[in-house]
């Protein structure tokens, strides 16, 4: 272990050598006597490396280092050592300590330990920390000093990561922010990527999966989204640059980030906050700081291996009824060998001599994922250095659902002078992902597994005679038969770099530059094999993306006081490109079964597609504070972007007043504040939605390519050239308050916003010449609060419990929808409506009088007493968003042992279940379960029927009459959406987390100096409102979209377990 411990220093410290060298390289240096780069030096008895500094002027010529030049030591008479602590007596590393009235100096080693040659026994030490008053030791002739710095008050302050990077302390923001730890990210592993890890974490964000498949997307919303048919997700912030999230259903591009590496993440949720990231505000943004090393550190290696077992929740069906169908007097079985159908309408299957049900969900088995990570992290007093790799290998649920990642961080840091640091951050990571199809085709997964008969046995997969077997006769294939021939598979390379460069040119002014680029390699292919019901011939298609995002932002920032004023003011600027280029090919028809290549299809179909979007931009920020306590901040931020014609600026003001400075101290009430602002920001055009689109001409008789020429023609879309931005403007009002000692702590925020110039497509009118096009019409208003609570109910100095609350309420509402405010389809059954929330489903429901009742078919047939469907106009059949959303967190912690669980709630909104619609047909819904004996049913309604000419609801007869049950699912529900949708109230048991960090006395002898074991889950119990029967109420099977409001036949929910161990060398 002694050995290990050296070799591991050896390579940290070869690893710096080698990144500051390149850096000195790349960057260079501008001032003759400002790079003092580490050397190695080799120390014989202990076999380690130590670093000490070699001064290089421009020329790269060995120099004298300024620190000790032949003057200096000269006046040198006098040896003194000491520690510096905080008031607690953990040491502080890197503490300045220097000579009174000279610029001799040096800074506490890791321990907090220092040694200075002064001028003299009676020498006075000046010592400062980050955070800490400055304090003035007089030696008085020792040679053993110790020093205890004091927090300063300032520092007491939460210093929280705001827009463009810039740490500001929380007490001067006039808006709501919100900041999320890296051990609360990574602490209980999320399956698809990190951001699901914050659900129930953060008011007024909403989080939801695409999938339970590992790498599908995610969802991100916060304060409710603020466009109607545009992109409502967050803009994600990587070390400074814009990340490209690439969310989709199938994949998503935040899975390439390791959460292990992450050591912080801020939500900032309203206008004012994201201000100055001006047109790419109007939804958020999150802002991600990955780990970094820290100065004057010692090498630290930390490993952590963890080991996850998902299991499936079954999705509810019913049980207890055999394949078959009514024969009009009682119910007939059907084997699916001799006869077939599709239903399951057949007797009880305890009443079927040789009949038995088959388990369909022995299929599914425990996923099971690892994930190793290692890093090594540290520092000199000139350079600091975090370097990782993690390693993720799952193993789905299904045997071709399989993910694996692969992601190295680097991120270095140098101090070339005292006014010179640069730093740099790197990311590489390969994903590789294989999963299966999710929709209602006849080769999807579910399809088939869910709309089989109880009595069916799947096995053997092939008849005596070779044939596929289906208990329908054909057309649906076999689930057993998928797995081993119908997938997807997603591939992508990411590479993301960053440097930044801080100078500081004045004592109150300093420059800072970062620069980035990101560029993501995407292949994407799915197959389907010969010999299959849904295709017999089968398919195979392809596709390659490669993404380039360049991004420069350069700020100048003044820091000062006047007297009892502060102002703090920034101006920069910011450009931006980002690159698209994507071919496709789908081919038809496969030569040979089992290849998958471009090669073997007898016909294809092919494209490739490009796109560019340049941006730049102009901002300021001022920053203004009276006597610690009331603060005025300003921001102006102006966009050009080459989507639009016209540049745009977006403004914001915000007030925070910290009011508890003018009162007496107080040991109950200790901190509180209030805050104000006003924002307004925006969200661009997509490239070339104003210009002028081409496509085939669509002849007559003529077939393009025609004798080898192509030809293109405007389309029928209008060009725009006026099309603008659209725009977003936010009032909020906010309180924040501390007691006991901040023990007890509230946060509260209320918001108002409204999106106008919504980009939305209009129709014309034929004779113009064209038939719709892209117009600045359309409104939506939000009405927010948020509440957080945290409260530390025991505090001791070995047991302490911590609570957290959260609770937020959005109401979205439907402003204009231009000049006929026709409702418009957002995607995944969500539809904007005036007047209404936003979106609502919008869609085909039952005939009701003018009393609300159901009105039953009083037409004398099959159809007699059965509800009718309203088929003069959609109805409103319930909104998508959630009531309101809160969660509860609750942590304990007793001497090395911590315990903490997470219970996140979501209560009111609907969606529209494509499980039910089809299952209730087949017979087996959960909800059939207790079908009637007779096959009768009578609702409750009034007999009647719709009076076409009159346009009225005429009522017969008040009393309802029998109808046929299994009819009734085959014919009038199968054409009401109102019959498929379902509440989507949860409760979930999100995470719960047990660790334990072994003594350190129990180590020393191994080498370690820290070792923590933990056992995770992930909702491993959840309770939904009755009426809600398919797999999760938070999946969209859609995808990400604005509706948000389809389950269709989606992958069961799991449950995960999770062992961890860490440990530090």
């Amino acid at each position: 272990m002694k050995n290990l411990k050296k070799l591991s220093k050896r390579i940290t410290n070869l690893l710096l050598l080698v990144c500051t060298y390149m850096i000195c390289f790349i960057v260079g240096t501008t001032e003759t006597y400002a790079m003092h780069l580490p050397l190695l030096e080799w120390e014989n008895e202990e076999g380690l490396f130590k670093i000490s500094e070699l001064g290089l002027n421009t020329n790269g010529k060995d120099v004298p280092n300024a620190k000790s030049t032949e003057n200096d030591m000269d006046n040198l008479q006098f040896s003194a050592s000491g520690n510096v602590s905080d008031g607690t007596g953990v040491p502080l590393p890197g503490a300045s300590v220097v000579e009174k009235g000279t610029s001799n100096g040096t800074q506490t080693d890791f321990d907090g330990n220092f040694t200075i040659q002064v001028s003299g026994p009676n020498a006075i030490l000046v010592v400062s920390y980050m955070g800490y008053d400055s304090q003035e030791v007089a030696i008085n002739g020792q040679s053993s000093i110790s020093v205890a710095l004091e927090e300063s008050a300032q520092a007491l302050s939460e210093v929280v990561v705001t827009a463009l990077g810039i740490k500001s302390d929380k007490r001067a923001l006039g808006y709501a922010t919100a900041q999320v730890d890296g051990d609360d990210i990574s602490g209980v592993k999320a399956t698809n990527n990190f951001v699901n890890s914050l659900s129930g974490k953060v008011a007024g964000v909403q989080i939801s999966s695409t999938s339970s498949q590992p790498g599908s997307g995610t969802r991100i919303v916060i304060r409710g989204g603020s466009s109607i048919t545009g992109n409502n997700q967050p803009l994600i912030v990587v070390n400074g640059v814009p990340f490209d999230a690439a969310n989709s259903s199938t994949s998503s591009g935040l899975g390439d980030i390791d959460p292990n590496a992450i050591e912080s993440l801020s939500v900032l949720k309203g206008a004012s906050a994201a201000a100055l990231y001006g047109s790419r505000a109007a939804n958020g943004v999150l802002l991600i700081t990955t780990k970094s090393g820290e100065f004057e550190s010692k090498p630290v290696i930390t490993f952590s291996n963890s080991v996850s077992f998902d299991r499936i929740y079954e999705v509810p069906l019913q049980k207890t009824w055999s394949q078959g169908f009514w024969d009009g007097t009682d119910w007939s079985y059907v084997d699916g060998e001799t006869s077939f159908t599709s239903t399951s309408w057949g007797p009880r299957i305890s009443d079927v001599p040789g009949a038995q049900y088959y388990d369909r969900w022995d299929v599914f088995k425990t996923g099971i994922t690892n994930e190793s990570t290692i890093n090594a992290s540290g520092g000199s007093s000139k350079a600091s250095y975090f370097v990782s790799y993690s390693n993720l290998m799952n193993d789905g649920i299904l045997d071709p659902m399989k993910f694996r990642r692969n992601s190295i961080n680097a991120n270095t840091s140098f101090k070339f002078t005292p006014k010179l640091t640069v730093s740099s951050s790197i990311l590489y990571t390969t994903q590789k992902n294989s999963r299966l199809d999710e929709d209602s085709s006849n080769s999807a997964f579910m399809n088939t597994v869910l709309a089989a008969p109880n009595t069916w046995n799947p096995y053997p997969l092939y008849n005596e005679e070779g044939n596929l077997r289906s208990y329908r006769g054909g057309s649906r294939d076999p689930y057993l038969w998928l797995l081993n021939n119908v997938g997807d598979n997603n591939i992508r390379d990411r590479f993301n770099g960053t440097i930044t460069i801080e100078y500081q040119i004045l004592p109150k002014l300093s420059f800072r530059s970062v620069t980035g680029i990101s560029t993501s390699s995407l292949h994407e292919d799915a197959h389907y094999n010969k010999g299959g019901y849904a295709s017999v011939q089968g398919s195979y298609s392809t596709s390659e993306r490669f993404d380039r995002n360049i991004e420069s932002t350069e700020t100048l920032t003044y820091d000062n006081d006047f007297g009892d004023f502060s102002v703090t003011a920034l101006v920069g600027h910011n450009i931006s490109e980002e690159r698209r280029r994507q071919v496709y090919f789908n081919g038809t028809g496969l030569v040979l079964p089992g290849i998958y290549n471009t090669a073997n299809v007898s016909g294809y179909s092919a494209g490739e597609y490009n796109r560019m979007f340049r941006a730049y931009s102009y901002f300021g920020q001022a920053v203004i504070g009276y006597k610690n306590f009331l603060y005025y901040t300003v921001t102006g931020r102006n966009d050009w972007a080459s989507s639009l014609a016209d540049s745009f600026f977006y403004p914001s003001h915000s007030l925070g007043f910290v009011f508890s400075e003018l009162l007496p101290k107080s040991d109950v009430f200790n901190y509180g504040k209030l805050r104000a602002s006003y924002a307004k920001v925006g969200a661009p055009a997509d490239p070339y939605t104003r210009n002028v689109v081409l496509g085939s001409p669509l002849s007559d008789g003529v077939l393009w390519p025609f004798n080898g020429q192509q030809s293109y023609l405007s389309t029928t879309q209008i060009a725009n050239f006026g099309l603008t931005n659209e725009f977003k403007s936010e009032v909020e009002l906010g309180a924040e308050l501390k007691f006991f000692q901040n023990r007890l702590g509230v946060d509260f925020a209320y918001y108002h916003n409204w999106s106008d110039n919504q980009i939305l497509g209009e129709q014309f009118l034929a004779s113009t010449g064209y038939t719709y096009g892209n117009v600045n019409i359309g409104g939506i208003t939000h009405k927010g609060v948020e509440l957080g609570i945290y409260a530390t109910p025991i505090q001791t100095e070995d047991f302490e419990w911590d609570v957290n609350v959260n609770f937020s309420k959005d109401n979205p509402m439907v402003d204009n929808l231009g000049n006929t405010d026709e409702p418009i389809g957002v995607g995944s059954y969500g539809t904007a409506v005036v007047g209404q929330p936003y979106p609502v489903i919008y869609g085909p429901g039952f005939l009701r009088d003018d009393q609300g009742r159901l009105v039953l078919s009083d037409a004398p047939g099959t159809g007699y007493g059965r509800p009718l469907a309203d088929n003069s106009q959609n109805q409103i059949l319930g909104q998508t968003v959630p009531d309101w959303m809160g969660s509860f967190r609750t942590g304990f912690r007793y001497k090395n042992l911590s315990f903490s669980a997470l219970l996140d709630v979501s209560v009111g909104g609907y969606l529209y279940s494509l499980n039910d619609h089809y299952l209730t047909y087949y017979g087996m819904a959960k909800h059939q379960e207790n079908r009637p004996e007779d096959n009768m049913i009578t609702f409750d309604g009034v007999m009647g029927h719709y009076d076409a000419g009159t346009g009225q609801v005429v009522v017969t007869s008040e009393t309802p009459e029998p109808t046929r049950y299994d009819l009734y699912w085959q014919t009038v529900a199968q054409n009401v959406w109102e019959d498929n949708i379902m509440p989507r109230d949860y409760i979930k048991l999100r995470e719960v987390n047990l660790s334990y960090r072994i003594p350190k006395d129990m180590l020393s002898n191994i080498g370690l100096t820290a070792l923590d074991i933990s056992l995770s889950g992930r909702n491993l119990w959840r309770k939904f409102k009755d009426g809600f029967e398919g797999a999760d109420p938070e999946v969209n099977t859609d995808g990400i979209t604005n509706g948000n409001a389809y389950l269709g036949y989606s992958m069961p929910a799991t449950k995960t377990y999770t062992l961890t161990l860490t440990a530090k060398f």
